[in-house]
């Protein structure tokens, strides 16, 4: 039912077609690239997608439709001009609805791409739909079981719901296959002047200095989480050697980050610090100023890849090869193996992640020569 439904709707809002070709030789005034999925990890790996497009049609006007969790992560993108979020509860505020509408229209899109990943979303082909584009762009939607890209979109763009390369030659590959030119595909996030200087301030009030050692002890997934005793050690160690630590978290973090700070103690005080509560961008500007960095496999990873911090990231039931960000300044540490846990089959993973050798990878991370950004 849901794929006649689709089916038939999609044949309602039908778009001018394209050839891969003539997509190519487009001169767009405006181009509106839809991804609202809420994770941020996978925002960030989008960003490539971002750049490529901003190559290929240069004198565009480029906006993106995105979830409000997303927004700090790419309001300040250099190949993006504007920045809409839709929250799903529009759906049910049919005025409110009503007026974002109105400003993607205003917007005044020529052209628009629908971005998916391993997954279809069938709200970002309705709003690059309702956009008023002349031509939509987006992922083939029937290896994701649904009758609408073939009807409704110009293009289809090749997809796979099935992860198998790195997360963002994954994004990157639907426009390869159209004959998209990708000279670079290192992922983007650019704290603003007002964000770095929120941070520096916060840096300030707890007496910290660039260059100190950052750890993140949550992780989005509680399956992917190293036990608070080893990131204990880990700042035991880093504090032992004379460098200076603060503990970044975010609001999904408050168990991680209470078991942390309660095995650590009196040691809380003066060079080891722990960051107040802050927008995702002012952690960001706060991340960029550490000299090396321990988390977890979640979205603040991408976050240190994407601005060059030196990072071990710790892997358990996910495959580095497929999510660690594609840099050298990122060193995966896996788990060797798996304790049987009833939670399921991606949980016993991070228990077994071995601390002395994430200690040899994290004090031998190589120090960071280039300029803060």
């Amino acid at each position: 039912m849901k794929r006649f439904l689709t089916a038939t709707a999609a044949r309602a809002v039908r778009r001018e077609r394209l050839t891969s070709e003539q997509l190519l030789a487009l001169r767009p005034r405006a181009l509106l690239i839809v991804r609202q999925q809420n994770q941020m990890g996978d925002m960030v790996c989008a960003t490539p997608v971002f750049r490529a497009l901003r190559e290929a049609y240069p004198e565009a006007r480029i906006g993106l439709i995105t979830a409000p969790v997303n927004r700090e992560v790419v309001q300040h993108n250099p190949h993006l001009d504007q920045v809409f979020t839709f929250e799903q509860k529009l759906w049910r505020r049919p005025a409110e609805l009503r007026r974002f509408l109105s400003r993607i229209r205003n917007f005044d899109a020529d052209l628009a791409f629908v971005l998916a990943s391993v997954s279809f979303s069938v709200t970002s082909a309705g709003l690059a739909l309702a956009s008023g584009a002349r031509w939509v762009v987006g992922a083939d939607s029937q290896p994701f079981g649904l009758d609408l890209s073939r009807h409704a979109f110009s293009l289809e763009m090749p997809s796979n719901p099935v992860l198998d390369v790195n997360a963002v030659e994954h994004g990157l590959a639907p426009l390869r296959a159209l004959g998209f030119r990708v000279r670079d595909r290192s992922t983007v996030v650019v704290p603003s002047e007002g964000e770095r200087a929120a941070a520096a301030g916060i840096l300030r009030e707890l007496d910290l200095s660039p260059g100190f050692w950052a750890v993140h002890p949550g992780a989005g997934k509680k399956q992917n989480v190293w036990p608070a005793p080893h990131f204990a050690e880990m700042v035991r160690r880093a504090r032992d050697r004379g460098s200076q630590v603060l503990i970044l978290h975010g609001p999904a973090d408050r168990e991680p980050l209470q078991a942390l700070t309660a095995l650590l103690g009196e040691r809380i005080g003066p060079g080891l610090r722990i960051a107040p509560p802050s927008p995702v961008g002012v952690g960001a500007a706060l991340l960029n100023e550490a000299g090396r960095f321990l988390c977890n496999d979640t979205g603040i990873m991408h976050v240190a890849g994407a601005l060059g911090v030196p990072t071990v990231a710790l892997f358990g039931p996910t495959d580095p090869d497929l999510w660690k960000p594609p840099t050298d300044t990122v060193v995966a540490v896996c788990s060797t193996h798996r304790t049987a846990d009833d939670r399921g089959e991606e949980y016993g993973w991070l228990e077994n992640v071995d601390p002395e050798a994430v200690w040899s990878a994290w004090s031998g991370l190589p120090a960071r020569l280039e300029e803060r950004r």
